[in-house]
């Protein structure tokens, strides 16, 4: 059995690695309290979502968690008296999740080349870290390995948001 702790440490670390590399981030995980507590609104639903489709499509899943986590920052940066209650339906696109990716980069951050390469990138490494984990699928630990994955995910998006809009935050370590 893997532990949680040591699989979300090496994940993190690994994907910072892909996006630093990528030029998408500078060898930190920025961060906000108020971005980290919105996941907390926003994950049962994303999750639920994705647990759905993963199977098809684990990487536009976990894809899906980073541009929420873009969706967050952006909104966080822009005005978050305004933007700190929004439903996470806001988020999806006319069609729900399938098209989530889309409503996000084109209607919310009004990027989209960088992001979307960002997201597959991130994404792609993610579902590998995942694989290579051993967790056998359809059972409770690869169950938590795909919710800290997707955890990990939207911390990244919103990491990469904050890179792009110029924000200097303070470097946090991910909470263990």
């Amino acid at each position: 059995m893997i532990s949680i702790e040591k699989y979300t440490g090496e994940l993190t670390e690994y994907l910072l690695e892909v996006t630093t590399g990528g030029g998408y981030l500078k060898g930190e995980l920025l961060s906000s309290p108020d971005i980290d507590e919105a996941w907390m609104n926003y994950a049962a639903g994303i999750c639920a979502d994705a647990v759905h489709n993963f199977n098809e499509y684990p990487e536009f899943c976990f894809a899906c968690a980073g541009y929420l986590g873009m969706a967050v920052a952006h909104l966080w940066d822009k005005d978050w008296q305004l933007n700190k209650d929004k439903p996470y339906s806001f988020f999806q696109g006319p069609h729900g999740f399938d098209d989530m990716d889309d409503h996000i980069t084109v209607n919310i951050l009004r990027e989209k080349k960088r992001s979307v390469a960002a997201m597959e990138s991130c994404s792609f490494a993610a579902n590998h870290f995942l694989y290579k984990s051993g967790a056998e699928p359809g059972t409770a630990e690869a169950y938590r390995l795909f919710l800290k994955t997707m955890d990990v995910m939207y911390r990244l998006g919103a990491a990469i948001e904050l890179c792009r809009l110029g924000s200097r935050l303070e470097k946090t370590g991910y909470p263990q």
